[in-house]
Parts: C-alpha cells; sequence; structure tokens
C-alpha cells in the first residue's frame, strides 16, 4: 500500500474497481453511486429508487438483497407485518449497506387501545406510550438507531391522527433524529385525511393506494375500495406542490395496464401508469419471488 494512500482511500478504489467487474453492487462509502434515476421523497431531502421494494410477503431476506443488487434503494416494511418479523427479515438484508437505503416502516394507533380516548392528560399520556413502545419495538427489530420514513399506519380517524400528541411525538422524535420523516398512511377512500394535511402541512410523507382503475379489493381482508380518481389526483398534485412525498402503493391491484391495444396488458405497465404521474415519488410494489422482482426492474430507470 502507498504511503500516500490511507486505508480508506485504499478501500474505496478497491472496492470500485470489484464494483466494476460486476461482482459487488456500486455501494461505496455507504452511499449509492448511481443516483440519476432516484427521486426526491418532497422536501425531506431523502432520495428514493422510483420503485420501491414492498417487502411485506417476503419471508426471504435473498430477495431483498436481490432487489437491493439490482438497484433498488427504498424499502417499505412495517410493525404489525409477521408481527415484527418483517423489520427483523429487513434489517438482516440491508446489514452492512444499511445507510445506502432508505428504510420505510409504519406503527399503528388505534382508538379502541386507548381508555380514554385521547382525550385530556390521560389520553394523550395514552397516546405517547402507544407510539413510543412501538417506535423502541422497530428500531430494535430492524437493529438500527434511525428510520428513515415512519409512517402512522392505516389512518382512519383524522382527530387521532392530527391529535396535538400524536403530531408531538413525531416532532420530537425526528427532532431526536430516530426519524428522518413522518408520515400517514391510508387505505380507504379518505379524501379528508389528505385535505386536512394539505392545510396544516405537518406530515412529511403520504401513502396511499393508487393505480389505473381507481379502486382495489385487498389481498387479505378482501375489503373493497373505490376512490374519486379526478378528486384524488387533485389532492395528491396539491400535496406534491407543498413539498410532500407521495408513496403510491396497491399499484398492482388494479389489474394488469396496457397503454395500447397492441400490447398485452402487464403489472409493469400498471405501475408504470403510477410512476408518469410527477406527483409521484415511488410506487410500492410487493415482490414475493425473483421473477416479480426481474418483471418490474425496468421501472427502475424511469
Amino acid at each position: 500500500m502507498s504511503k500516500n494512500i490511507n486505508r480508506k482511500e485504499f478501500l474505496v478504489k478497491t472496492l470500485t474497481g470489484i464494483a466494476a467487474m460486476g461482482l459487488i453492487p456500486e455501494l461505496i462509502n455507504g452511499e449509492n453511486q448511481d443516483v440519476s434515476h432516484q427521486r426526491k421523497l418532497g422536501n425531506t431531502g431523502i432520495l428514493v429508487s422510483p420503485l420501491c421494494y414492498g417487502a411485506t410477503r417476503t419471508n426471504d431476506e435473498s430477495l431483498i438483497k436481490y432487489a437491493l443488487e439490482k438497484g433498488m434503494s427504498f424499502i417499505d416494511t412495517g410493525r404489525a407485518y409477521g408481527n415484527g418479523n418483517n423489520e427483523k427479515l429487513v434489517g438482516r438484508a440491508v446489514a452492512g449497506i444499511r445507510k445506502s437505503v432508505a428504510i420505510q416502516s409504519k406503527i399503528e394507533l388505534g382508538l379502541s387501545e386507548l381508555p380514554s380516548k385521547g382525550k385530556g392528560k390521560k389520553g394523550a399520556e395514552e397516546i405517547r406510550t402507544v407510539l413510543s413502545s412501538r417506535l423502541e419495538a422497530s428500531l430494535k427489530a430492524i437493529n438500527s438507531e434511525y428510520f428513515d420514513v415512519m409512517l402512522y399506519h392505516d389512518a382512519l380517524d383524522e382527530n387521532l391522527l392530527f391529535h396535538n400528541e400524536t403530531m408531538k411525538f413525531f416532532d420530537e422524535m425526528k427532532k431526536s433524529g430516530k426519524i428522518r420523516a413522518h408520515g400517514f398512511s391510508t387505505h380507504n377512500d379518505r379524501m379528508n385525511l389528505l385535505s386536512r394535511n394539505n392545510i396544516e402541512g405537518f406530515y412529511d410523507v403520504i401513502m396511499v393506494p393508487f393505480n389505473h382503475k381507481g379502486s382495489f379489493t385487498h389481498s387479505i381482508t378482501g375489503e373493497y375500495a373505490k376512490w374519486d380518481q379526478e378528486k384524488l389526483i387533485s389532492l395528491l398534485t396539491a400535496a406534491w406542490e407543498k413539498g410532500k412525498g407521495v408513496i403510491a402503493m396497491k399499484t398492482c391491484s388494479g389489474g394488469p395496464y396496457s397503454s395500447s391495444p397492441d400490447k398485452k396488458p402487464d403489472f409493469m405497465e400498471a405501475v408504470r401508469w403510477v410512476l408518469q404521474h410527477n406527483f409521484i415519488s415511488a410506487a410500492a410494489v410487493a415482490m414475493a419471488n425473483f421473477e416479480q422482482i426481474n418483471e418490474h426492474l425496468p421501472l427502475l430507470k424511469i
């Protein structure tokens, strides 16, 4: 080793050379070198691949590692998935390259688990207790000191989502560095939540169902949901213009899509339809096998 090159520089040069031979992914100094096709997640300062690996149906960490090697740099998981085991799976998959990956998780807060229903000092204490315990459990499961994005999972109750204690908790966790950005997900036609956030501007990120069909049937519960596509696009556009990160889910739940009668409909084109809307930062796709990952890889360059 030359006296004029330190250990860090030597490692970078060595790894760069190996990466050029295609032996390892281009993850140098904990950063993904190719960010040309990554998108800004609103004004959070976080860059994400347009294709988000939805880990919810994954039981094999090799699938996540493969997706990362192929260029996906954004992973979606949640505390409720697999009783916390999904977060553990993601944690193992990103071990050693944590800083190269944006990880989003979710924690739930249901009115039924708050004896005081969020009212008064006692209600505020109950909200903080639930959220704090779940965030700490998620951090432990994923074996990381922080999450890039933490969402309030499956928001239904507007008063609870925008409760002073709920917002105070997320704000404090961001200031502490335990989360880089906060937000909420909602599965049903909850336009009021989007409208409220567009007015108040508190949450950094929103995750909502969005596909070409304008509806979906939940794969587990069988629940059917439909929305006013024109209104949703208007609200999401307004959120994007205010600097909010917008993540689409249920992107394949509208079925295969084709932009031309000459082409056979497929799921990759369904996701492409979503990503062609400029207010979308990323489209989350639950990929359960290597074939599904490979099918969607072209979308990384969109």
